[in-house]
């Protein structure tokens, strides 16, 4: 598998409970607005002319974002579109809801990178070295960071020093 880094864009976000609304309500007016900017962000890398997504697969963000564009791939127009699940070590998952949204996502994706060096299992760089490998196969970030500490903030510092486009759709969330 080749990745056209020119034309693929990743994303990086908040797990659930780092966010101030709830993404288990999906009628929470917040919840609305952050899909419809999700929908937006990726329209938008559409009109740019990208062509692929790469997901990490946490709960939250990088999931709905990776239904999003199971959902665009529905429409014939968007049909050719690539997802890429970028699992940070083999064994990545979760129970409940976040694990059915997984494993559609990894159902739906069109390959799979798995991206600890150790084979199967977790080691406690994977998560850094999965954000690595997304920025240094991309040249957009469509992101959620208002600020917080942790994977995402280093994600999109990562991106910012690699000259990647970034698209922070935080301050476009009431």
């Amino acid at each position: 598998m080749v990745i056209d880094k020119q034309h693929t864009a990743c994303f990086s976000g908040y797990r659930p409970e780092k966010f101030s609304f709830s993404l288990e309500d999906t009628t929470c007016t917040e919840y609305k607005h952050l899909c419809s900017n999700i929908n937006g962000a990726i329209t938008e890398a559409l009109q740019l002319g990208y062509k692929a997504f790469l997901c990490g697969m946490g709960r939250g963000f990088d999931l709905l974002c990776a239904s999003a564009v199971i959902n665009f791939r529905k429409k014939k127009k968007y049909s050719h579109l690539k997802l890429i699940a970028v699992l940070p070590f083999a064994e990545h998952g979760f129970s409940g809801e976040w694990g059915k949204l997984h494993n559609t996502v990894r159902t739906n994706a069109d390959w799979e990178v798995c991206i600890s060096p150790e084979g199967n299992g977790y080691i406690p760089k994977s998560y850094h070295l999965r954000n690595n490998y997304m920025v240094n196969n991309s040249s957009r970030l469509i992101c959620y960071w208002n600020g917080q500490k942790g994977g995402t903030a280093h994600t999109v510092r990562l991106a910012e020093r690699h000259g990647l486009a970034v698209c922070d759709l935080c301050s476009k969330t009431p």
